[in-house]
């Protein structure tokens, strides 16, 4: 190997300390640049969510929307498209708000009787159950879930033995087996 291939670098102390105080601070001056930003991006979704809540509330009301200076039939269009947006958006938020899955109370006791992939086959096994005389529910997925799973539960029960039961009497009217029903505390 001759001297030509190989090239060596000395550093004294104080320069190593100088270069390791540069890239400390310029991490720092990026951190703080990237908290700016999202702090900017978090206020305008908020701003854009204000004004979209804005605008739903003026189409309910049926409060023409305000546009600057334009001539009567563009206006006109573009009031007409927005509202037909904005009512569509609406429905749409109704209609998932009316199968939008219940949250269990914590440290009570349920009886989970199935756990689907499919939310409408969820939703209609806990109604079964409400025709019963149960209390039923459904769980969204959890974040751990590789595939969404909606899980139906009964109860909201105070204590272990008010779950046993009721599992005791749903192995007994249904005729299912004691692995099929199971009580979870949450």
């Amino acid at each position: 190997m001759s001297n030509k291939d190989y090239r060596e670098l000395q550093l004294s102390s104080s320069q190593l300390v100088l270069i390791f105080l540069g890239i400390l601070i310029l991490g720092i001056v990026i951190f703080i640049l990237g908290v700016s930003v999202g702090k900017k991006q978090a206020q305008l979704v908020k701003e854009s969510q204000i004004s979209a809540d804005k605008m739903i509330e003026q189409v309910k009301e049926e409060k023409p929307l305000p546009v600057q200076e334009q001539k009567e039939s563009t206006s006109k269009e573009l009031k007409d498209s927005i509202s037909k947006e904005l009512a569509s958006h609406q429905k749409i938020k109704e209609e998932t708000q009316e199968q939008t899955p219940v949250v269990a109370k914590q440290n009570l006791y349920y009886i989970q009787v199935g756990a689907f992939r499919d939310k409408n086959a969820a939703f209609s096994i806990a109604e079964s159950y409400k025709i019963k005389g149960y209390d039923a529910i459904v769980l969204n997925p959890l974040p751990s879930d590789k595939k969404a799973i909606y899980r139906v539960r009964i109860g909201g029960f105070n204590t272990r033995d008010q779950a046993v039961k009721i599992k005791a009497e749903l192995i007994k009217s249904e005729g299912k087996k004691k692995s099929d029903y199971f009580i979870i505390k949450d």
